[in-house]
């Protein structure tokens, strides 16, 4: 089984919202996954086989060796 983490600033947000659309895609993909949402200050990027984020945290969380899904909104 797959592990990801969607990191935000808090936890409870865009991290939120990214494992809903994650869940999501992976559920209708038949993809067995399991998907945590966590905040940028307590996350082990190293615990997970991906994280999915936005590119502000992306590169704070770019020392790790785990591949790193960036998001922008494109605004």
């Amino acid at each position: 089984m797959i592990k990801i983490v969607t990191v935000c600033g808090a936890g409870v947000g865009s991290s939120m919202m990214e494992r809903l659309f994650a869940q999501q895609i992976l559920d209708a993909e038949k993809i067995e996954a399991e998907v945590d949402a966590s905040d940028i200050s307590s996350v082990d990027p190293n615990a997970y086989d991906l994280v999915i984020t936005t590119s502000d945290f992306a590169n704070q969380l770019s020392e790790s060796p785990t591949p790193i899904i960036r998001l922008d909104s494109g605004w």
